[in-house]
């Protein structure tokens, strides 16, 4: 053989093997593995996790088998290195943790952590070292240090409120402030619970808590909050029907010593029972759900989109509201923020193209979770 031609093919041979490589991987890649992350969603009725693998389009594909976790799971969320994944299930009082594979699945890490009674919201603060748990029942939150390895150990008792009905938290961006909603739904006119709160608490640098000022009123119900990436507003979806009241969406400006003040125009009007809220990573925007609850869910159908003004203001963006099937809940919006994820009290995934002015497209059909009854916060964008 020419030696020129021993050098061609000592140089080309490698490239077309792994042409060739690709292309067989590409071939025998199963639908969905174009790998545009994962998604997780949690079921109320069945206490299980689905894992969705999301394609190059944007398409969930859900991919069995489903996770079994404690009883009632809600909210799940993940250690900021993304290794770890946490899940608060109302009905055994604990928060389940996880062990997130390098294929996205889900492993038992270590033993259930008890909260107090009934652990409604979940949040893990900026800076991965703790994590808090509103507790309805018992009108407190737990709150745990992260260790190195993921697992969870207490920070001393449950912190009372002050109020009844902790359910959801958020927290600035620079983990000083948590916020804490509170209070029970008003999804009929015979309703009389009392009126929802937020109530604020300053995290000292261990991540333990400490209250700071007086509960600031909200519309009963209050349940899921967002803070804009900036630090400068809070929101907060109030689980109250229309019939009952119009002041179901609050925003706030937060000083600089964590208080709150209402932005111009708050309260909102957002129909069938608001539930839960996503901003999006720019700030931009202000995604909720409105999932109707113990309301007939086949009517409660909408998610709800808002552009953020600079004063914090909220005004509807183009085509709003969007269809989202039946009762939906739990909310997610990508880290580059071109998707919405939506969870459905009909055990469904509803996803979304975020359009360039807001609008939301919606990406193929509703999908089935495999679940029964996905509730507050059971969605994640997963970290991989």
């Amino acid at each position: 053989m020419p030696a020129r031609l021993r050098s061609c093919l000592r140089t080309t041979y490698p490239g077309l093997v792994a042409l060739a490589v690709s292309m067989l991987l590409a071939a025998g890649a199963p639908a969905g593995a174009a790998s545009g992350g994962t998604l997780y969603v949690t079921s109320g009725d069945t206490d299980d996790i689905a894992l969705f693998r999301v394609d190059g389009a944007g398409r969930p594909v859900l991919d069995p088998p489903l996770v079994p976790t404690g009883r009632q799971p809600r909210g799940l969320v993940f250690a900021r290195d993304g290794r770890t994944a946490y899940v608060a299930t109302g009905l055994d009082d604990s928060v389940h943790q996880y062990r997130v594979g390098d294929d996205g699945r889900l492993a038992p890490l270590a033993a259930p952590v008890r909260t107090g009674g009934f652990p409604f919201g979940i949040v893990v603060a900026p800076s991965g070292r703790t994590l808090y748990t509103a507790n309805a029942d018992d009108g407190t939150l737990s709150v745990f240090a992260v260790g190195r390895d993921g697992r969870l150990r207490p920070l001393g008792a449950p912190v009372r409120t002050g109020r009844d009905s902790p359910r959801g938290l958020a927290m600035t961006p620079d983990g000083r402030f948590l916020y804490v909603s509170h209070g029970r739904p008003a999804i009929t006119e015979e309703d009389t619970e009392p009126p929802g709160f937020v109530v604020v608490f300053a995290v000292r640098p261990d991540g333990t808590l400490h209250r700071t000022g007086g509960p600031v009123p909200v519309e009963r119900g209050g349940l899921g909050m967002s803070v804009t990436p900036d630090g400068r507003f809070l929101y907060v979806a109030c689980e109250v029907l229309t019939s009952v009241s119009e002041r179901q969406l609050f925003g706030f400006a937060i000083g600089r010593d964590g208080s709150l003040a209402p932005v111009p125009g708050s309260p909102y009007r957002a129909p069938d029972v608001p539930i839960g809220t996503a901003v999006t990573p720019d700030g931009r925007r202000l995604y909720l759900t409105s999932g109707g609850l113990n309301v007939n869910p086949e009517i409660a159908t909408k998610v709800w989109g808002f552009t953020i003004a600079a004063d914090g203001s909220l005004r509807p963006v183009p085509g709003a509201p969007f269809d989202a099937g039946h009762g939906p809940v739990g909310i997610a919006v990508t880290p580059d923020g071109r998707r919405v994820h939506v969870s459905t009290l009909r055990s469904q995934l509803v996803s979304f193209a975020v359009r360039a002015d807001g609008r939301l497209t919606p990406i193929g059909a509703p999908i089935p979770t495999g679940g029964t009854r996905s509730l507050f916060q059971s969605v994640a964008v997963g970290p991989r």
